[in-house]
């Protein structure tokens, strides 16, 4: 029993480590991913990809207008350097392998890197997922209403529709258990 809730007071921990509150410049998420009054998120916008793939999107009432889009949408927002973001990446990979036909993950970077570092963030974490880079990504996080940590996930109906949202660490059982029930 003491073992089980020490690990579950580590995984607490480690699940909110990457929070943007407290922390220093090197680590704080470089654009501001809070919402600001008056600004139309409701407009289209597109992030870019890393496969040289545009995602177009738009908000409506129920979630985001993705063209073109038939599966449903897990979006990752993450960080190079937070621990917690580079544990979940197995997970991800998992849930993309074992879900491609009907569900499609995307990192969003919530930091400026340059496009041979992202490449070789990829490579060295073995990542079969799209990642979504530059200002846009935090113009998508506003129109989320803000990011206030990472990691943060969102997940999406094949139509759009807002299915549920996740900071800090997810159980791999729940997050597929959720895909499961938005991809049925």
């Amino acid at each position: 029993m003491k073992s089980r809730s020490l690990i579950i007071a580590f995984l607490l921990i480690f699940a909110y480590g990457c929070s943007k509150e407290g922390k220093n410049e090197e680590t704080a998420m470089e654009g501001s991913s809070s919402a600001v009054i008056g600004e139309d998120y409701s407009r289209a916008f597109s992030l870019s990809l890393n496969s040289g793939e545009t995602l177009y999107m738009q908000r409506n009432q129920k979630g985001f207008d993705i063209e073109d889009n038939n599966k449903a949408v897990l979006f990752a927002f993450f960080a190079t350097w937070c621990p917690p973001c580079k544990a979940e990446i197995p997970y991800l990979v998992n849930l993309q392998d074992k879900f491609e036909k009907n569900l499609r993950v995307v990192g969003v970077l919530m930091e400026d890197r340059t496009n041979d570092e992202i490449k070789e963030f990829i490579k060295m974490y073995n990542i079969n997922y799209d990642i979504a880079y530059g200002d846009n990504n935090y113009f998508f996080a506003k129109a989320l209403g803000g990011v206030v940590g990472i990691p943060f996930m969102v997940l999406y109906y094949p139509d759009g529709k807002y299915a549920n949202a996740y900071t800090g660490m997810v159980p791999l059982e729940m997050l597929e258990s959720d895909v499961k029930k938005v991809i049925l």
